[in-house]
């Protein structure tokens, strides 16, 4: 099932057109509380073609985004960093999220090295902390494509040679206004099972810049999930962002610029599509 939030309620996808809902729901994380189940069944109150709808971010505000780092060998070769003996990750609050078309602004206390990223976002759909390995999927509601849009040198400026020193830098770098774009639906797991081997792959202006497969992750989705759940209470409608594959801006050159068109696709899940612009000064 592929559910999505539009501008006029939760919709299902069916063949080439998004079936509106009757449901009470205001996103897929209420949804989620209540059972996803109720999205199969529920009355269809009318429909709109997928390219007419206004798209939002599936699961609205989520309390918490997870970001997980060096998980892509390409990535922490061209990072110069080791390969880490277990997931890396911060945590961050969801007021980042945006939707699959939103634009991207480029903050103005740091708009020049602004970073794309690529990545799998999970969903979380039961609660958990200490999960298992051979649990995790069980806690997972379905996937979506992610960019992690980061300001690089805020980022960078609270770290030391790869370590993170200030991690309230750290955060910072990845959570200014429309940082985080997510959709453009929730795909839950039976459409895509557990065995990920998905093509990812972002472009700028048209360019190809990151292209690799989910299988290249260092540490699973369970094997993250697991990790963070040790120290992390995950709850429903959390998400967890996988890492992202080598190509960014930070080693390759072409930071994001006004007028550029960022994509993200992933096989079987959608696409991004945002446009990027410069945010205006804050007033003196």
């Amino acid at each position: 099932m592929r559910l999505y939030r539009t501008s006029e309620g939760l919709a299902r996808a069916e063949a080439d057109e998004l079936a509106l809902l009757d449901l009470p729901h205001h996103n897929v994380t209420d949804l989620l509380a209540d059972g996803i189940e109720q999205a199969r069944h529920a009355r269809v109150r009318g429909r709109i073609a997928i390219e007419d709808a206004v798209l939002l971010p599936p699961v609205g505000v989520p309390q918490t985004v997870v970001i997980a780092g060096a998980n892509y060998h390409d990535h922490v070769v061209e990072a110069g960093l080791p390969i880490p003996e277990a997931p890396v990750f911060i945590t961050t609050s969801g007021a980042s999220v945006t939707g699959p078309h939103d634009t991207i602004w480029l903050p103005a206390e740091a708009p020049l090295e602004v970073d794309y990223e690529g990545e799998l976002a999970v969903v979380i759909g039961r609660a958990g902390r200490g999960i298992s390995v051979a649990d995790a999927w069980d806690h997972v509601a379905g996937l979506m494509v992610a960019n992690d849009v980061s300001a690089r040198d805020v980022q960078l400026a609270a770290m030391t040679n790869g370590v993170v020193t200030d991690i309230e830098g750290v955060r910072r770098g990845k959570s200014f206004p429309h940082f985080k774009p997510l959709g453009p639906a929730l795909v839950t797991v039976e459409e895509t099972g557990t065995e990920l081997d998905l093509s990812i792959r972002t472009l700028v202006n048209g360019e190809t810049r990151q292209e690799s497969r989910t299988n290249q992750m260092i540490f699973s989705v369970a094997e993250i999930i697991a990790h963070v759940s040790a120290t992390v209470p995950l709850m429903v409608g959390d998400v967890v962002l996988t890492g992202t594959p080598g190509g960014v801006a930070l080693a390759r050159g072409g930071y994001l610029r006004p007028g550029d068109l960022v994509t993200v696709e992933i096989e079987g899940l959608g696409r991004l599509r945002n446009l990027v612009r410069a945010a205006p000064a804050p007033p003196l």
